[in-house]
């Protein structure tokens, strides 16, 4: 495995060894190549300077033979060629290649010089030499080296990567293996530390570790204990906190939804009463004209004014049905949300008209308008009934709190899509939140009005369903004698809790 020490080590060997070689073999390539080159250099020299010295009387005495004989006593490598030339430009004699190879990349290399008559006191010249060496038996040796010092490289790495992995797998890997066996039995070991199985004890690091390691165990075993106590001690409390707050919870919901019941009921006793009034006279003045129908004495007057009075009521009791359906309809759907806690798609603008029509008896008989301002078009996955708490406890909370009683005041609402959000604010032109209260409102169980059937739970609630089931934040901002403003802000798709998720 790429990942594994061994691999990891001997990579880092054989990159150290494979870096060190190569170093060293580029030293030794670049130092005989000097060398070399400097012999080439050499004998170019010493071969130059004994025709100078040898063909000048062969030359003066066109004795060709010599000359041919001195020549040819020259022709070893690196020298593949000579041709002579008279003072007149003539070819007097030639041995080896005298057409080297000049094309680039060539190895072959000409050398001309002249030849003088050191003899005379003019030093005439008596011709030239033209003479040509190739640089091939040099590169072979090089070439040569090379290949020898990569050898050396491949069989040192793979002596190297041989030893050193034996070793490691005798000396770490094996031990380390068993470690790590062991190690992964006692993660799943549920008994006391006393009984946990780890490789006999060495006298070297590893022995350490397995010493180091049971005493870790036998403290972990020890705290492990005592959270573990700590923890049912605390989740005792926790589910009875929870246990508890659920109840209060549920009481406040049910007294909010208890409220409702009774306000709508008192509202619908209105058109009912109205409706019922409608059709008590329809039927009365039915019954009349059935018996002078019967009694052969009906006038065409009173047929006429039986139906304006049939118009009449049939359209009243029309009106006043279609109020008490709408209540009962927005009742209803607000209703059955608090009480189900089920999620659906909804239309914002219609539910939040639906809601607070619902709340209307809450606050009819007071100088307090309610607004709604809300586009159309947003639509929401998520908990239509949390989202009808939230806005009826801060309408009530703020019917209650906001307004001394006889006081006018505004409740705005306005809705707004962001991208995947919807920005909801809640604002009341009342007579605000004292400093010293602001940042305690939402605790659970605070409350101005203790005394007067104040729970302190309005808000908390408002709290835990933004946060918690839809999946937003609110904000609060206020001052005394300035109103209230919650800013709130939750996402059109609700988040769904991790038992619905799985």
């Amino acid at each position: 495995m790429k990942h594994s020490i061994g691999f990891r080590l001997n990579a880092l060997f054989v990159l150290l060894v494979t870096a060190l070689l190569g170093c060293s073999g580029a030293l030794s390539y670049w130092s005989m190549r000097g060398q070399l080159l400097e012999q080439y250099q050499r004998t170019r020299d010493a071969v130059q300077q004994r025709l100078q010295i040898n063909l000048v009387n062969p030359l003066w005495n066109f004795d060709i033979a010599t000359l041919e004989e001195n020549l040819a006593a020259e022709l070893q490598p690196p020298v593949q060629g000579i041709v002579v030339y008279s003072d007149l430009d003539e070819r007097m004699a030639a041995v080896g290649v005298t057409q080297p190879d000049t094309q680039p990349g060539g190895h072959e290399e000409r050398v001309e010089f002249a030849l003088h008559n050191r003899a005379r006191e003019d030093g005439r010249l008596l011709g030239r030499v033209q003479m040509t060496l190739s640089r091939q038996e040099m590169e072979s040796t090089l070439d040569e080296q090379i290949w020898r010092r990569l050898a050396e490289i491949f069989a040192l790495d793979v002596l190297l990567v041989t030893a050193l992995s034996l070793s490691l797998r005798l000396l770490v890997l094996k031990p380390l293996t068993a470690l790590r066996d062991a190690l992964n039995l006692a993660a799943q070991h549920r008994g006391p530390p006393a009984a946990l199985r780890l490789p006999s004890e060495r006298r070297d690091e590893f022995g350490e570790v397995v010493r180091g390691f049971k005493r870790i165990a036998r403290r972990l075993a020890d705290d492990l204990e005592a959270r573990r106590r700590a923890e049912s001690e605390i989740r005792q409390a926790y589910e009875d906190l929870q246990q508890t707050q659920a109840t209060l919870v549920q009481s406040e919901k049910m007294a909010a939804l208890g409220g409702l019941v009774a306000g709508v009921a008192h509202e619908i006793n209105t058109p009912v009463g109205i409706a019922v009034t409608g059709a008590s006279v329809l039927a009365e003045e039915t019954r009349r004209c059935a018996a002078q129908l019967q009694a052969g004495n009906l006038k065409k007057s009173q047929v006429e004014g039986y139906l304006q009075t049939a118009a009449e009521s049939a359209e009243l009791i029309l009106a006043n049905a279609n109020r008490a359906a709408h209540l009962v309809q927005s009742f209803k759907q607000v209703a059955v949300d608090q009480t189900s806690e089920a999620r659906r798609e909804f239309n914002l603008a219609r539910y939040l008209d639906e809601v607070v029509e619902s709340l209307r008896p809450t606050y009819k008989r007071l100088p307090i308008e309610v607004s709604v301002d809300c586009a159309t078009d947003i639509q929401l996955d998520s908990y239509p009934g949390a989202l009808a708490q939230v806005v009826t406890n801060l309408l009530v909370n703020a019917v209650t709190h906001a307004f001394p009683e006889g006081q006018s005041g505004r409740i705005e609402i306005v809705a707004r899509a962001e991208e995947g959000w919807v920005s909801l604010r809640f604002e009341d032109d009342g007579q605000g939140i004292a400093d010293e209260h602001l940042p305690r409102i939402f605790e659970p169980f605070f409350t101005t009005k203790r005394g007067s059937g104040g729970s302190g739970l309005g808000l908390h609630v408002v709290y835990n369903i933004v946060t918690q089931r839809l999946g937003g934040q609110i904000r609060v901002a206020s001052a005394p004698g300035q109103g209230t403003r919650f800013n709130l802000r939750i996402p059109l798709i609700a988040p769904r809790p991790a038992e619905e998720a799985t």
